[in-house]
């Protein structure tokens, strides 16, 4: 095999192995919602959080662009009903909204520079002349004024203004409906007469739509005169955008509950109602949730040899990845990405469970570059003292019960309301 063709077979492998790695990753921001929960039968409770914030509310880059980068989800199935408690929730809606919004600012903008490159591929002497006014955003035809009779006629085409049609939307809408309304005078003016009421109110329309294109135009020649950054703004990347504004504050705002898988029968959405009405259930059930994971996972790491569990550190990023895997399977998951012996993210996820939603989602507790500070007091010296085996609380016994059931067994009296 000659070198060219080992350095081809090299690199197809190396460029399939990335797509691999890249394909087997988990999107993180994969929240529990209705639609991706695949066993409604079995009682529990699971807690996701994700947060690509700063501190300055700009969302990190290393983030899918269409979910949300700051929102946490408390997933409650008590007998057969299932409950979403969202903190940080975004309207889909508006997100749409917003991002329409930035689309046609980026749209305009490319159309600018497009008609801006290509205007001046027109002979000079078919362009119209700078004006030499002061007055910005102005330009002159060099021509005479048009009179009343030739005032009555659409704005005539040339090489220019084809382009300026050609770029500019808003100009090709406004001209077509002066033509279209151009027609319609025509015609009654032929029927009816120049005197008439009907075609008088046909005229003065018309003459309403050519100003509107006129002003269009003179717009546009005046940009290409005096074009400058200022005058067409970059609307900034998509990945610099911010469409979910609405950032996890420790208070739900969103509430979801149905009775039957993929139905909706109650939703209620706003701070001051949901927060208010089940603030406490959220707040106690994550506490509870976290509190019982963490006992777990000291529980089999201090009796490891008698229980068969494994634990694994490694590098990651700045930092370090911990990983405990529990005689019964359970794997625990802390991550300190900067080094500074905080961990900022904990995942617990049961492979045997059929529970899940998400491919390759945590589906107990999935935690992701965690700011709250109620979380954060709980699981930010998790990683340095298990990797260090330095276990700060000793627990003897533990019902090895699946813990989510004892939880909602706690927690009955805040769940009469659901």
């Amino acid at each position: 095999m000659s070198g060219l063709k080992r350095t081809i077979i090299a690199a197809v492998v190396l460029i399939v192995s990335f797509v691999a790695i890249l394909s087997a990753a988990p999107d993180l921001q994969n929240s529990p919602d209705i639609g991706n929960i695949t066993d409604f039968r079995t009682d529990r409770v699971a807690f996701h959080y994700i947060q690509l914030v700063d501190k300055d509310g700009k969302a990190l880059p290393e983030r899918n662009l269409n979910k949300d980068t700051s929102e946490a989800t408390l997933l409650i199935i008590d007998r057969g009903q299932l409950t979403l408690l969202k903190d940080g929730f975004d309207d889909p809606a508006q997100v749409r909204e917003k991002e329409k919004e930035y689309l046609n600012k980026i749209y305009k903008f490319t159309r600018l520079k497009d008609l801006e490159q290509e205007y001046y591929k027109i002979p000079e002497s078919e362009r119209t002349k700078p004006s030499s006014k002061t007055e910005p955003n102005q330009a002159e035809t060099g021509k005479q004024t048009p009179n009343a009779e030739t005032s009555s006629e659409p704005e005539q085409k040339n090489k220019e203004f084809d382009l300026l049609l050609k770029y500019d939307d808003e100009l090709l809408k406004a001209y077509a409906a002066e033509k279209s309304v151009h027609a319609e005078y025509v015609r009654t003016d032929r029927i009816y007469g120049k005197d008439s009421p009907k075609t008088s109110a046909i005229r003065n329309r018309f003459e309403e739509l050519k100003a509107k294109t006129q002003e269009r135009k003179k717009f546009l020649l005046g940009f290409l005169h005096s074009s400058s950054p200022d005058s067409n703004p970059y609307p900034g990347d998509r990945k610099e955008q911010v469409f979910y504004t609405n950032h996890s504050n420790g208070t739900p705002d969103f509430y979801l509950h149905s009775t039957t898988p993929r139905e909706v029968d109650g939703m209620m959405r706003g701070e001051e109602e949901v927060g208010k009405k089940y603030g406490q259930l959220y707040k106690t059930a994550v506490d509870r949730l976290i509190d019982s994971q963490i006992d777990k996972l000291y529980y089999y790491f201090w009796n490891r040899d008698m229980t068969n569990t494994r634990i694994k550190v490694e590098r990651h990023l700045k930092g370090k990845k911990v990983t405990v895997v529990t005689g019964d399977s359970v794997v625990y998951t802390m991550i300190d990405k900067e080094g500074d012996g905080i961990t900022e993210s904990f995942f617990v996820d049961s492979p045997g469970l059929r529970f899940a939603w998400g491919k390759e989602i945590p589906n107990i507790i999935s935690i992701s570059n965690c700011t709250d500070q109620n979380i954060l007091n709980k699981i930010k010296s998790l990683g340095d003292d298990v990797s260090s085996g330095r276990i700060p609380k000793k627990v003897d016994k533990l019902d090895l019960a699946v813990p989510e059931e004892q939880i909602l067994l706690e927690l009955q009296p805040l769940l009469k309301n659901l």
